[in-house]
């Protein structure tokens, strides 16, 4: 598995969560809003890496599979 920036939903959600129960100075709404930035945040930015490294690694094979062909014609050999 590789590196992820998801857990850093936490600490938005942290923030978020302090910034709602300094304006409302209720602090189950805090609690509430911080538990679902935080869950929701890691979910989107789960979703994100996902699919970014999904179209990473589609590139990268595309790009191999053209070099690969440039090769072949190149050296007088076909498929």
């Amino acid at each position: 598995m590789g590196k992820t920036y998801a857990y850093n939903s936490i600490i938005i959600g942290f923030l978020v969560g302090l910034l709602v129960w300094a304006k409302s100075q209720k602090i189950a709404l805090g609690i509430i809003v911080f538990i679902a930035v935080s869950v929701v945040g890691f979910i989107i930015i789960r979703f994100l890496e996902k699919a970014l490294s999904k179209g990473v690694n589609a590139a990268a094979d595309a790009a191999s599979k053209a070099y690969e062909n440039h090769r072949q014609k190149k050296n007088g050999e076909e498929k």
